[in-house]
């Protein structure tokens, strides 16, 4: 995904994720794997805590519609490279 088109959002403002009973299951450790990479970068990244924890909900029967919400979080950090926290070196 190092070459996908860069989006403004981590999630679209009328987006609802749902159980989506209905909807083609995908990997589950895949999903996971992504899910766990995303909460990780949330140290650094406080503006995609809320859209991680709404796709971290559904990591026991992921759906192609979760997954592509995740992947629609990796393009927007795609687009956002220079936004994050700095810690700065307390102890000298």
């Amino acid at each position: 995904m190092d070459k996908c088109k860069a989006i403004n959002t981590p999630i679209p403002t009328s987006c609802q994720l749902d159980q989506d009973h209905v909807g083609k299951s995908v990997d589950q450790s895949k999903y996971k794997g992504l899910i766990d990479s995303l909460l990780y970068l949330t140290a650094i990244r406080p503006d995609i805590i809320f859209v991680v924890c709404i796709c971290a909900r559904y990591q026991s029967d992921p759906k192609e519609s979760h997954y592509n919400a995740a992947k629609r979080i990796l393009k927007y950090l795609q687009g956002t490279k220079d936004i994050g926290l700095w810690y700065p070196n307390m102890f000298p």
